[in-house]
């Protein structure tokens, strides 16, 4: 097994502390698509009995992150064309709806909150934290849009959007692909635009910016998981 990362957990908080052990491992890559998650080795592995980690299980088989076979057992999901397919356009849509709703409401200290997400953004160098920032200044924007539903929809499936983008940042780095800065690039255009408050250029802008991954999604599918 590869989660060599994963520590015994602080008694108190045992399946929110599971879950997120797990989630992290996952969302890093060091457990990577198809990866068997077995209840009793991962037991042992956190100091924990299989009950925590059977409820984090189903946790992740909620927010997309895990999937369980007709037999029961788990295992990280396996993204098919389809699922990408889908992911990228719900992404786009809800991200241009946020966009929309949020520039005419754009303040100081708005505009101020995601540029500190970028500046933090700027200086790491590792490519998980990087695809949290990216995904942490969607969940700022949809914040701001102040849409409840919308609100709650992001919530529902922004983990399996944040595993597929780490997954593709992982992939498109490899090849020699400068990742962040296009991506900071791109999200500092978006700020100017909320900025302006000009909400169809803003929604244009962002559903631009989310689907571009759908252009480039054969050749990205198509490319080793690992080197």
């Amino acid at each position: 097994m590869a989660e060599n990362t994963l520590t015994p957990v602080r008694r108190g908080g045992l399946v929110p502390e599971t879950l997120e052990q797990l989630k992290r491992v996952i969302l890093s890559g060091e457990l990577p698509e198809g990866a068997p998650l077995r209840e009793v080795h991962l037991a042992e592995k956190l100091g924990v009995s299989r009950v925590p980690v059977r409820e984090a299980l189903f946790e992740l088989e909620r927010q997309g992150l895990a999937v369980f076979e007709p037999s029961g057992r788990a295992r990280v999901r396996t993204f098919t064309p389809r699922d990408v397919s889908e992911i990228l356009s719900l992404r786009a849509t809800l991200q241009a709806m946020a966009a929309r709703h949020a520039a005419p409401k754009m303040t100081d200290e708005g505009a101020a909150a995601l540029e500190a997400i970028l500046a933090k953004a700027a200086k790491t160098r590792d490519l998980t934290e990087f695809s949290r920032l990216d995904t942490a200044f969607h969940d700022e924007v949809v914040r701001l849009a102040g849409h409840g539903a919308l609100a709650r929809v992001w919530s529902d499936v922004r983990s399996q959007m944040e595993l597929w983008l780490a997954t593709m940042q992982r992939r498109r780095e490899r090849r020699q692909h400068d990742v962040r800065r296009e991506t900071l690039r791109s999200h500092k255009k978006m700020i100017e635009l909320l900025r302006s408050r000009r909400a169809d250029k803003a929604a244009a802008f962002m559903e631009h910016l989310c689907g571009s991954w759908e252009e480039m999604l054969p050749r990205e599918l198509e490319a080793p998981a690992s080197t």
